[in-house]
């Protein structure tokens, strides 16, 4: 099996799989070889990627997922491998989002857009900490 994750600046992660566990809107679904053809809705979270013997982790936004034959395709709108993650750098990205995103919502012009830009960063912030710390 072949997993490839993307985002909207481009491929992510890709690798050849044994299995995969993806966090769905209904808690965790693993893939094995011959699973049947199966799209749904991704949620922040972890995918796991079992692969010769090993483990390897990615901390992923919301977004779908799809499995037909052997390619699992995750489009989401933002991954990064766990093992890249610099809590430092993600502590003062979410400090920066949190103080844009506090001065954005009293003004009353500020764009729609953007507010929901500034959330989505910080919860992918919030995401990669989590999945970070759980594997310490």
């Amino acid at each position: 099996m072949q997993i490839k994750i993307i985002t909207p600046e481009g491929l992510a992660f890709e690798s050849k799989v044994e299995t995969v566990v993806l966090p769905t809107d209904l808690g965790e679904t693993g893939i094995l070889p011959g699973h049947i053809p199966l799209t749904s809705v991704l949620v922040p979270g972890d995918v796991q990627v079992y692969k010769c013997g090993g483990v390897e982790h990615v901390a992923v936004d919301k977004g779908f997922f799809r499995v037909k034959g052997d390619v699992i395709s995750v489009l989401t709108e933002a991954a990064i491998d766990v093992k890249a993650i610099d809590l430092g750098v993600i502590a003062e990205a979410r400090a920066k989002a949190e103080a844009s995103l506090e001065k954005a919502q009293r003004d009353p012009g500020f764009d729609p857009d953007e507010l929901e830009r500034l959330e989505a960063i910080i919860r992918f912030n919030i995401n990669q900490q989590l999945i970070k710390s759980k594997l310490k």
